[in-house]
């Protein structure tokens, strides 16, 4: 299923890849490449992850392997020699590939998630297509901008990440978004705005005229107004959300970050210090939200890291007040007053 949109002379469809057979391409996205490639046109694919592939799965015990440092599945890299190596997206330590699962010792190692040169390979089997991808480090001096300008005028078909967000780069005649919405899985209260602005931009920018956007969220408010190309709408939509949930611009948030290399001393760091705040909140006789809860990605450089989130209209004075009573900062705590996410 997908719904086409044809606003100020753009043409946008939204595919729902739920209720699709392929779950990588909707019906509507492989006869479009056929087309375009029978018809010699420019095709850019933006995937959201340069490398490989995020990680493999073991479908017989459901294994992911991880880094011994950081809580994060570690990223599978193909090296120049057709050799596969993993490496960790957080700290960067690399560790020998494998076809074998270090939890049941089963074979049945499986990719999952499917960024830029994983995704070549898929082009290039199931459509026959020879595909250049563009990573950051290709554009990031004036001389490699000038040579990428080259290859886009012998290539038809570029993968890249959002670095080529840039349109004075590249004037393809069509963008495919494959797999759009990974940024939405990410449970922050800013997401959709986040998500919703880059694409915006994205479709702004570009003199392009067609673009595909695939998704498993069809129905989320975000591409409702992304296909209408609706900025006004979105954000009123967008504003009802934070306002019923008590989030900015309705109230102020604020971050209290600890990390520690022993799990159970970071447990009871949080654990006294929370008490504390909730103490002193009772105290001062205030409405103000206090909740912990570990970092989105718990273990990050061999160190465990926990959050205490605050809620309220005006924390600056109660924030002030705590640090100089709980001698918050110097217990090692962090306080981020403005902070962009809460994961």
């Amino acid at each position: 299923m997908y719904k086409l949109s044809e606003i100020n002379w753009k043409k946008i469809v939204i595919v729902d890849l739920l209720s699709e057979k392929n779950k990588l391409f909707g019906e509507v996205t492989i006869k479009t490449i056929f087309k375009y490639k029978r018809l010699w046109k420019k095709i850019l694919f933006i995937v959201n992850r340069k490398w490989y592939s995020s990680s493999s799965l073991c479908t017989d015990c459901w294994y992911i392997p991880k880094c011994k440092f950081c809580d994060v599945p570690i990223s599978k890299h193909i090296q120049t020699n057709w050799e596969y190596i993993y490496v960790c997206s957080m700290c960067h330590r690399i560790y020998n590939w494998v076809d074998k699962c270090e939890n049941c010792w089963w074979t049945n190692m499986k990719d999952i998630w499917i960024w830029t040169y994983k995704f070549k390979d898929i082009l290039k089997n199931d459509f026959g297509l020879e595909a250049t991808v563009i990573e950051n480090t290709d554009i990031n001096t004036i001389n490699k901008i000038k040579k990428i300008k080259l290859i886009f005028n012998e290539s038809k078909i570029i993968i890249s990440t959002w670095i080529l967000s840039f349109s004075w780069l590249f004037e393809p005649d069509i963008i495919i978004f494959p797999n759009a919405d990974t940024w939405l899985t990410i449970p922050d209260f800013n997401v959709s705005e986040k998500h919703f602005l880059n694409l915006y931009e994205f479709i702004k920018n570009y003199k392009t005229k067609n673009f595909i956007i695939q998704t498993y969220n069809f129905d989320n408010y975000v591409y409702k107004y992304l296909s209408k190309l609706d900025l006004n709408w979105f954000w009123k939509t967008e504003l009802s959300f934070r306002k019923q949930l008590n989030y900015p611009p309705f109230s102020e948030l604020a971050v209290i970050i600890y990390k520690n290399q022993i799990e159970e001393k970071l447990y009871s760091k949080i654990s006294k210090l929370e008490s504390e705040l909730k103490y002193l909140v009772e105290k001062i006789n205030k409405t103000i939200e206090i909740n912990s809860t570990p970092q989105l990605i718990f273990k990050k450089f061999g160190k465990y890291h926990y959050n205490i989130i605050l809620k309220w209209e005006n924390l600056k004075s109660f924030l002030d007040k705590a640090n100089d009573l709980l001698k918050i900062q110097q217990r090692w705590f962090q306080i981020d007053r403005m902070p962009v996410n809460l994961v």
